[in-house]
Formats: structure tokens, sequence, C-alpha cells
């Protein structure tokens, strides 16, 4: 058991991918509202607000843990980095700072490395988006709390109108098209720090996907939530996991190592995700 756990660790960190393959692209209907805005009261707009909290960075590296939930329970240290727009690499590292496995996401690559049983997984990355535009720059937004828009890009000024404003959740943005009949929808707090990424079914308000945020700092970067709940279905096995970082080091040197030794075995993905069947 502890052997499939260990596996389930690394296709979770993935988790994120997989479920933007649901994504097919299909617009939403208008669904803003119509409110009164006393003429004496002058208001900040809030995306305006939210966007002002999203700052620049090129690199991040921290520790921090992951938890996981799968029937059973899996717990372990990591490392995160992250080349903006380039690549992320989690490293798995249950005892004593020792790696027993990583995932490293790029552009147009999925690399998944079990040191335990000497195989690794090298694919293209379109074996998870199936040709969904979801972008390694998207992904680093999720892992980090930050609103985007799927495959254009952290949200600025230019995106303002991908996106439908709603102030009763105390806030949440819509985005205006949806994928495979669901919509995604980013909540927000009173004091404007993100709480939620939802995926939802067109039509419904009940979100199929949830990734909740917590512990979300101000820092270089801007906002940042250091508090990471989702959970997802995959093969029909209900999967909860938490990342939790610890202090986020911002803009130094940053090593993404992609290396896999010589006499390890090549797994296929479909081999890996078979394991859910059982």
């Amino acid at each position: 058991m502890r052997n499939k756990l260990f596996h389930l660790a690394i296709i979770t960190l993935a988790m994120t991918l997989t479920s933007c393959g649901i994504f097919k692209k299909n617009t939403l209907p208008d669904t803003t509202t119509t409110t009164t805005t006393p003429t004496t009261t002058v208001t900040e707009d809030p995306l305006e607000t939210v966007i002002s909290t999203l700052g620049n960075w090129r690199t991040m590296q921290t520790g921090g843990n992951i938890k996981l939930s799968a029937g059973s329970s899996f717990s372990s240290a990591i490392q995160v980095r992250m080349v903006r727009d380039q690549a992320i690499y989690i490293s798995l590292r249950p005892v004593l700072g020792i790696e027993v496995g990583k995932l490293i996401i790029t552009a147009d690559s999925l690399y998944a490395v079990d040191k335990v049983h000497k195989r690794y997984i090298a694919e293209k990355v379109s074996i998870l988006t199936s040709g969904i535009p979801v972008t390694v720059s998207d992904v680093q937004d999720m892992f980090l709390g930050r609103p985007f828009i799927l495959g254009k890009g952290t949200l600025d000024e230019s995106l303002k109108g991908e996106v439908t404003v709603s102030e009763s959740n105390p806030l949440a943005l819509s985005a205006n098209e949806s994928y495979k009949g669901y919509g995604y929808v980013f909540n927000f707090d009173k004091a404007g720090r993100i709480a939620s990424l939802q995926i939802i079914p067109t039509g419904k308000t009940t979100a199929a996907y949830q990734i909740k945020y917590g512990n979300v700092r101000n820092t270089s970067a801007g906002n940042i939530a250091h508090d990471i709940n989702a959970n997802a279905t995959v093969e029909k096995k209900k999967i909860d996991f938490s990342l939790n970082y610890k202090n986020i080091e911002w803009n130094s040197a940053v090593k993404i190592d992609k290396g896999i030794p010589g006499n390890y075995s090549r797994m296929s993905a479909r081999d890996l995700f078979s394991m859910f069947s059982n």
C-alpha cells in the first residue's frame, strides 16, 4: 500500500493539469447582474484592486509539505522550484531531506522520476492537457493562488475583458469562456485575498472541483497563497491533497534538474494512471 501511495503522490502533484483536461472552449452566457450605484458614493474598481495585488517574479523556491488522502494517507516534505513561464519542479523528500521522487513540468514535457523503484516517465505534456491551451504559467498560478485566464496568462489590465465581476461572494471573478461544459471562478475574501478556484458545470452553481487557498501573504511577488487544498477524482478514485509552503525565496538562481540515471526503466504515463483502476 505504501508503494501505491508513493506513486499516488507523484501523480497527484500533476492533478491540476488533469483537471484542465476537462476544458473545451464554449462561450458562457452573460451572467452580469445589474445593480444600482448611489450617485453620492465613489467606489474603487474591485477588479483593479485584485490586479494591483499581483506582482512580478522570475523564479521561486521553497520547502514545504504535501499531505494526501486517497483511501489511506501519505505525507512528505517537499521542495518546490519554479522558473516563470518555463518550468515547475516538485521534489518528494519524506525522510532526512533525501529525494525519493520528483515531478517536472515544462512548456512541452512532463517528467516523473521514481527513485525508489528506478523508473521514470518522460512524455509530452499534452498527454495530460488533451490539446487544451493550458500553459506552465497557468499551472504556476494555480500553485500560487493567482487568478489567470486559461492559455493567456496571469490576470492583468489587458485581460480585464475576459472576466465577469460579481461582488456577492464578497468578490468573484468568472472567466467569460467555459470549456467542455465547465466554467471557472476565482473567489476572494473581503480583503481581496484569493480564497478559492472553483470549476463549475455550466448552468450550475455547485463546483465539481475546487482548490482552496489560505495563509495568503503579501510578498515581493504580490499576494501569494502558502496553503493549498484541493480535491479531484482520478479514475474513479477520490483524491484530497494539500500543499503547505514555508518561506518562499524569490528571484534567486534556481536549478531545474531533468536528469534521469541511465539504469532507470521508462514507464508509460498510462501505466501509472492504471493504478487507479484497481
